[in-house]
């Protein structure tokens, strides 16, 4: 119920995600990249363009060096619309604090790329910095100007940018098939010194298409008459140039939809006060291809109709179905006239409808603050929803577990059987909140919740029982084991037959791994089939997974198009993973590599890159640079490289992402650029740390540099498997204790400690006698099974 794609990756067996190796020695060139083909058919250079798309010419522009009135986020915003614009197919040109006469060759050279690109031509201008309307003309004001003290129409004529006859008319009058001129100019926030501002005339005036001219699309940061603010104190762009470069990097960005998801982002930004503008031609232009739709097996039934992500689920299952309910008898403005009137209930389902979007635009603040005030007025259901919103942090609001524990406590008391299973799960974990994992708290809020009827208590004691039958494995207690491992398996199948979609995933692995049950493959697919129907994104990634594996599936081979299939499905419920985990099939060559699938796997990727994953990131810098599915592209290998270093920051140490090795590609990946492909770094003060991490690189295909080992570990309730990787580096720590560390966090796995401690020796002995720790290992590996 809580989190349960996070809980699940926990315990899931290590065979799930990684491949099993025979015991002994292999060894590899690269750390992950295994039987990975070539696309088959030649593809297209940019991604995100239908074949045959436009040619697409950018010209950016950011200024913030204003002596008079400097400003801190019009650089930031240009670079951030390259990289965006780039992502999507343009060749872009970036003008950093130009003068005015740098600004007017910068514009006479993009007027003569145009020009000399023949026909079919997309030409976009984007500003950022300050902007000045005198007397109906807009005035773009160059780097280093002082021209916003003293206003005056003949100086900004002679020394500023006129923005209607310096750089529209020049694109009317040029051989573009279409333009798309953007401003974001004109910023006076006065909540912030720092500001972009106007004299005169309080924002920008109108500017005319040409009718004669190519079609022309124009968009104002802020309406005619309007200043847009600058953003805040900290923030990285300005609100407009935020929400235009996250619309235009999504799917089937057009031009209708990037002005609508930039006007509704900005004006929810700014509570209303800036409204951007659009005026000319809504012609037909995508940014970005929209994804191929996916494929929803028949018969699937959503478990939610709003297609929340899994740790929002409770609050609408404990309330979507009773809104539904009452919006069939009163409108969305009567339940909101109850709320205002101090109806707990109506306060409760107007949070709901704020969450859901039903009937209201979504807002999560509005659902907090009505949550928060029918759970004040003793509503159960509303304290356990407010509990957790601020237990888990959902959308900009940082987590406040303690607070949110105590909600459910609360809730609890008020007989909420919901609660006390979030209360139990949390003692069942030792998650925050609690002094440390109590499985006797857990059973007794369980028990409580049973009491009650609730229906997913039964897979609650599933979880329970697996836990101590964990513990007795570990502890080597047979009968102990035997005894919870018999109760968990019960316990799923009464929950399952119940319909617990959870449980029925549980069942599923369990037949799938010979998890105590024995191991029925035909059944474990039955049961992961049955998950899905009732709407679980898991078990729709795990069949895919099981369809897509070469060797130990039992299913005779693998099926690499039902495991697209219901990666598709996985997709469509809600998976967050699921489109990485396609691209992943597609770029190894499991499904036919063809144009089309070779554009989906790199939108797939960059979709999940926006999303902040870094695996997405790390396999893109791959990708560009080998040249697999798109035309090699050292820069853009660079950019995802360093986009990976810079997500490594920000990832979670128990995720899926923070397996080193996905990082060490984007590390290794960035060393070939700089010292085999001879790129000049775009950071050079990071080379060095880079060199460090990554070690040596091969002189030529037969050097061996990276050695995978095959060590045992338990997880949860089963002996598995686990590859750790060993190569020499400079870091204080040998490279196997991040992967040891990851393991433990990110799949609840014991790592036995002679295992542990031998690679820590090892190095600690190669790096005092200055010797190969890689080589070391190898030695030291065959000594102990020769022994053996």
């Amino acid at each position: 119920m809580l989190l349960l794609s996070a809980w699940k990756l926990k315990l899931t067996p290590l065979a799930i995600v990684l491949s099993l190796a025979v015991s002994g020695v292999s060894i590899l060139l690269f750390p992950i990249a295994i039987n990975q083909s070539k696309a088959a058919e030649t593809t297209p250079a940019l991604t995100g363009v239908k074949l045959g798309a436009s040619k697409r010419f950018a010209l950016v522009v950011g200024i913030d060096d204003y002596p008079e009135d400097p400003l801190s986020l019009p650089v930031s915003d240009a670079k951030l619309v390259k990289q965006e614009l780039e992502s999507v197919g343009f060749e872009v040109t970036l003008v950093i604090n130009p003068t005015i006469g740098t600004l007017t060759e910068a514009r006479d050279a993009f007027i003569r790329k145009i020009d000399s690109s023949g026909d079919n031509v997309t030409a976009l201008f984007y500003f950022a910095g300050h902007g000045v309307q005198f007397d109906g003309h807009n005035y773009l004001i160059p780097a280093k100007s002082k021209l916003l003290s003293v206003p005056s129409k003949a100086a900004y004529i002679d020394q500023a940018m006129d923005a209607q006859l310096g750089i529209l008319n020049y694109l009317s009058e040029s051989k573009a098939s279409q333009v798309i001129f953007v401003l974001d100019a004109c910023r006076n926030n006065p909540f912030n010194p720092g500001h972009r501002g106007s004299r005169g005339p309080a924002g920008l005036a109108k500017m005319n298409v040409n009718p004669d001219g190519p079609d022309t699309f124009i968009l104002f940061a802020a309406s005619p008459g309007q200043v847009a603010f600058d953003g805040d104190p900290g923030a990285s762009n300005s609100p407009f140039t935020q929400a235009f470069a996250k619309a235009i990097s999504q799917p089937g960005s057009s031009l209708p939809t990037v002005y609508e998801q930039v006007n509704d982002q900005v004006r929810k930004t700014t509570d209303g006060r800036q409204r951007p503008y659009q005026e000319g031609v809504l012609f037909n232009f995508k940014f970005r291809e929209a994804l191929v739709a996916p494929t929803v097996a028949t018969g699937q039934t959503r478990l939610l109709e709003t297609g929340l992500e899994r740790n929002q689920y409770d609050i609408v299952k404990d309330g979507y179905k009773l809104l539904r309910q009452t919006l069939a008898k009163k409108s969305i403005n009567d339940i909101q006239k109850a709320a205002e009137g101090g109806d707990a209930e109506a306060q409760y389902l107007l949070g709901v409808a704020y969450n859901a979007g039903e009937g209201v635009a979504a807002d999560s603040e509005r659902t907090a603050y009505w949550l928060k005030r029918a759970a004040t007025r003793g509503f159960s259901r509303a304290q356990l929803a407010y509990g957790l919103r601020l237990y888990w942090g959902w959308g900009e609001t940082e987590p406040n577990k303690k607070e949110g524990f105590d909600w459910w406590l609360v809730a609890a008391e008020n007989g909420n059987a919901s609660a006390m299973l979030a209360i139990g799960e949390t003692y069942l974990y030792g998650r925050e909140g609690v002094s440390g994992q109590d499985l006797a708290q857990a059973e007794k809020y369980f028990n409580q919740a049973l009491s009650l009827g609730a229906l997913e208590a039964e897979t609650y004691f599933g979880r329970l029982y697996t836990e101590r039958a964990k513990k007795a494995q570990i502890a080597g207690d047979s009968k102990t084991f035997a005894q919870a491992s018999e109760k968990r398996l019960a316990y799923f199948q009464q929950a399952a037959q119940k319909g617990s979609s959870d449980a029925m995933y549980w069942l599923a692995q369990m037949y799938r791994y010979g998890d105590y049950a024995k191991l029925d493959l035909p059944k474990a697919i039955e049961w992961y089939k049955k998950s899905i129907s009732a709407g679980d994104s898991d078990a729709a990634v795990e069949l895919a997974k099981l369809y897509a594996d070469e060797s130990a599936t039992g299913l005779g081979k693998p099926q690499p198009e039902e495991a697209a299939k219901y990666f598709r499905i996985a997709m469509n419920l809600g998976s967050k993973t699921a489109g990485i985990e396609l691209a992943d099939l597609i770029r190894n060559g499991k499904v036919k590599v063809t144009p089309k699938t070779s554009q989906e796997a790199i939108q797939l990727y960059e979709q999940a890159v926006v999303g902040g994953y870094l695996r997405a990131a790390a396999h893109l810098s791959d990708i560009y640079l080998k040249g697999e599915l798109v035309a090699k592209d050292r820069k853009k290998a660079e950019q995802y490289g360093l986009k990976a270093l810079e997500l490594e920051k920000t990832t979670k140490p128990d995720s899926e992402d923070a397996w080193p090795m996905y990082v060490q590609i984007a590390y290794t990946n960035l060393l070939k650029l700089y010292k085999v492909e001879k790129l000049q770094p775009a950071k050079p003060q990071l080379v060095k740390a880079i060199e460090d991490r990554v070690g040596l690189l091969p002189i030529n295909d037969k050097m061996k540099l990276l050695t995978r080992f095959t060590v045992p570990i338990i997880c949860g309730t089963i002996k598995s498997p686990f590859e750790v990787y060993v190569w020499d580096w400079k870091l204080d720590e040998p490279p196997t204790t991040a992967q040891f560390n990851w393991v433990e966090k990110a799949r609840g796995c014991e790592i036995p400690k002679d295992v542990v401690e031998s690679f820590q020796k090892l190095y600690k002995i190669a790096r005092e006698n200055n010797v190969s720790f890689r080589e070391l290992s190898i030695y030291a590996l065959s000594n102990a099974n020769q022994k053996k």
